[in-house]
């Protein structure tokens, strides 16, 4: 028996509007196509999530001095479609977007992590002198 609805759901990321813009059009084409070829009514719902995180090269290069200067080990990782707000006030201002780690056995998304509280002051730290640092290069332009 063929069933009187279907659903289909996913995600899709990507690391430019254009490429966005570009597959949403697409699927909404041959969704409407298969309809269409099959006689059947379509609603199609796009739910567009935040865009990529796109980190300027400056900032990337900003942060990573600070962290070096203050003693803690930091690094470049590859780009990454990761799906954040604050991709958000990156299409407003230039900045980067940064992980911090603590060294633990699991990832960030996995059942058993935990954050070692231990990471927090070093942490908080490093904001701190991040933002100052900052604000005084700004304010130095």
């Amino acid at each position: 028996m063929i069933p009187d609805t279907a659903y289909v759901e996913g995600t899709v990321r990507t690391f430019s509007q254009t490429a966005r813009d570009l597959i949403e059009q697409r699927f909404r084409q041959i969704v409407a196509g298969i309809a269409s070829t099959f006689g059947a009514e379509l609603e199609f719902i796009w739910h567009a999530g935040p865009p990529s995180v796109v980190n300027t090269p400056e900032w990337v290069d900003f942060a990573l001095r600070v962290a070096d200067e203050e003693g803690f080990e930091a690094r470049r990782v590859d780009a990454s479609p990761i799906g954040e707000d604050f991709a958000f006030y990156q299409q407003k201002l230039p900045g980067t977007f940064m992980m911090v780690g603590s060294g633990g056995p699991y990832t960030l998304h996995h059942p058993k992590f935990r954050v070692d509280d231990s990471a927090l002051f070093p942490t908080a730290h490093y904001l701190h002198q991040l933002a100052k640092q900052s604000l005084e290069q700004l304010s130095s332009r």
